[in-house]
Formats: C-alpha cells, structure tokens, sequence
C-alpha cells in the first residue's frame, strides 16, 4: 500500500522536478556563457561585476534591484527572451507542484500547462525575431510595427490560454483557487 502511494506521489510530481531541473541547467549554461573574459591574464573573480562582499543583497533592495538592472544590461536581447520563457516554465513548474492537484484535476493542469508553454515558446520567438540590434535606427513607424507583433503574440497566448484555464479553474478548491488567484511573485503568506 505505501509503495503504490509513493509512486503515484512520485508520478504525480517528477515531471514538474524535471522541469525545474532542466531550467536550473539551462539557466546555468546560459549564464555560463555571459562571464566575461575581456582580459586573458585575470581570473574570473575580479573581472567579474558582483560586488566584493555578500553579493547583491548586502544592503537592502536597492543593491539588489541594481544589481538585477546590471545583469539585464549585460545579457543579450536573445538570452533575455529565453530567460523570460525560463522564467515562465519555472513558474508553471512551481505552482503545479504547489496546488497538489487530484488524479481528475492533472489532466486539466497538462493541458493548461502545455497550452502556457507552447504560448510562452511563441512569445519567445517573436521576442527573437524582432530583437533591434545595437546601433539600430528605426523609425517611428518600424518601432510601432516591432511592438505590435509582440503585443499581437502576447494577446494570442492569452486567448490560446484562456479555455485551458477556465476548465482547471473550476476544478479546483477554494485554497487551490487562492493560490492561482495571488498574483504572480506574491508570496503565499501575504495573502493571509
């Protein structure tokens, strides 16, 4: 009996471990790759822009907030769509996990799930294909085109989405209704 109980536990969370997992990787290898080797003569700890003691959070919000503008400033435009959509299957993966859904209620989160990523991979890609690269002049009206694509996949995503979602909505309990509701990056105790 104990055994058949952790393996449906085991089913029941190991794709969502394995997503997370895999992100951890490929944000590791994507950061990875942003290290700066400017000078060949000087390791790595002191080309590096982090501040000497404690890192960001030495003192307070402030020093994290511009240390987290620092980093967005040194990536990419490309890795800053992929971080967006890592972000996103991070997410997804976390709240999964947390709503410990029912045998009837997983079904509806895959759909909801792969409908989410699959919006979020198309977001990502238009994020790609309309990167501006540096020293770029665009005109008033190829700006105005650039952000309307983005805007229009955006809006795509949230009418894909929005079926998926109603059908897990109303499957779920009143405390898992609570945690979907809590809008994103709230911690769950600030809602109680």
């Amino acid at each position: 009996m104990g055994f058949v109980m952790e393996r449906q536990i085991l089913e029941r969370w190991l794709p969502g471990i394995s997503l997370a997992v895999g992100l951890i990787l490929l944000a590791a290898a994507a950061f990875g790759q942003e290290s700066p080797a400017s000078e060949p003569n000087t390791p790595a700890s002191v080309t590096s822009s982090d501040p000497p003691s404690n890192g960001p959070m030495r003192h307070g919000m402030g020093d994290w907030r511009r240390h987290m503008m620092e980093r967005f400033v040194r990536t990419t435009p490309e890795q800053r769509c992929r971080e967006r959509y890592a972000r996103e299957a991070g997410f997804l993966a976390y709240l999964g996990a947390e709503l410990d859904l029912t045998a009837q209620q997983q079904p509806l989160w895959d759909a909801y799930q792969r409908a989410m990523l699959d919006a979020a991979g198309k977001q990502r890609q238009a994020c790609a294909e309309n990167t501006i690269a540096p020293g770029s002049d665009l005109t008033a009206l190829q700006r105005r085109d650039r952000i309307q694509k983005l805007l229009q996949t955006r809006l795509d995503g949230l009418q894909a989405t929005r079926q998926p979602l109603e059908t897990l909505y109303r499957s779920l309990t009143p405390e898992q209704r609570r945690m979907v509701d809590r809008p994103f990056g709230e911690s769950p105790r600030s809602r109680r």
